[in-house]
């Protein structure tokens, strides 16, 4: 078949795939676009691998319009983000690019994606994050109650459900996107395409003062938990940022203690994910400083290098 041929069958078989989810997604009442959102842009990962992004933009722009005809405004402006997000990851993978720089690729937009889809929401759609707000500490006031307890007359409770609410949207799309990232490999991997190789996780090791700076915004995060300040602005970046600082951490703890679990305890691998589980639930703070040690000190290659002589030693 001649290769102009085929680029438009394929491109007009991508662009068939999202109609038809669009128009059983309109018979659902928008629940695929709000549920199945990670997987809307496989089928632009898939045509902008194959033919890379010069070729994949007209088939965007057709999917952007089909769109318009058979979804709604809610759905246009999630599909169209999200093949646009398809789009870049697919292009990548045509040029070659290393497994980690396709993940960011993927999760820095999703992440964007979700907090913009918040703005908008509330421009356009009615969604109420004040109305949200006032459900939660609801919520907050009523099962204290129940209990017989009350709050410290110091704890900004809007304040903190403010930043938790942001960071909570954040933290979605970087999920959903790990979630394309991951289908997209699959994807590509079962249709007998060049995928690049994935980088084992005990490799993603960053530089040593960003260890120190998540301490540092541990640090904050609980002293503006403990002396919350009277700038609501002021307390909603020392809450966002602190517990951004948290959540890094403990994403290297959690790493770090894996690989200690693979090298020192072999025994224990089948149940690793449960055990490192209870220690994020009941240990939270353990496991950040497991991985402020894992980051800034020496650790990480000596597991690294256990890991290669274990490997070694195994074949």
């Amino acid at each position: 078949m001649n290769n102009d041929v085929r680029k438009l069958t394929d491109g007009a078989m991508m662009t068939a795939i999202i109609g038809v989810v669009m128009l059983i997604d309109r018979q659902m009442a928008g629940t695929l676009s709000s549920m199945l959102l990670f997987l809307f842009p496989l089928p632009m990962v898939f045509y902008a691998a194959k033919y890379g992004m010069k070729d994949s933009w007209i088939v965007l722009a057709a999917v952007v319009l089909l769109t318009m005809i058979v979804g709604t405004p809610q759905s246009l402006f999630y599909v169209s983000i999200e093949a646009a997000i398809g789009m870049i990851y697919g292009a990548g993978v045509h040029d070659g690019l290393d497994s980690r720089k396709l993940l960011l690729r993927t999760l820095i937009p999703a992440g964007l994606l979700e907090v913009l889809a918040m703005v908008v929401f509330a421009s356009f759609f009615g969604y109420d994050p004040a109305a949200e707000l006032a459900e939660y500490q609801k919520i907050i006031s009523t099962a204290l109650d129940s209990a017989g307890q009350q709050l410290p007359a110091n704890v900004n409770v809007t304040g903190t459900l403010k930043t938790m609410l942001l960071l909570s949207t954040i933290l979605t799309g970087v999920m959903e996107g790990f979630i394309t990232h991951v289908m997209s490999r699959f994807m590509l991997k079962r249709l007998r395409m060049t995928v690049p190789k994935s980088t084992p996780m005990y490799l993603y090791f960053p530089p040593k003062w960003t260890g120190y700076a998540g301490m540092a915004c541990l640090l904050m995060y609980y002293y503006s938990i403990l002396r919350p300040v009277d700038n609501e602005i002021r307390y909603m970046f020392m809450q966002g940022v602190g517990f951004s600082g948290v959540i890094y951490l403990i994403v290297f703890g959690i790493i770090g203690i894996s690989v200690t679990i693979r090298l020192r305890y072999p025994a224990l691998r089948r149940t690793a994910g449960l055990l490192i589980f209870m220690l994020v639930v009941f240990s939270m703070w353990a496991v950040a400083v497991a991985g402020f040690l894992y980051i800034t000190t020496d650790m990480h290659q000596s597991m690294v290098q256990g890991v290669y002589s274990d490997a070694s030693e195994s074949k």
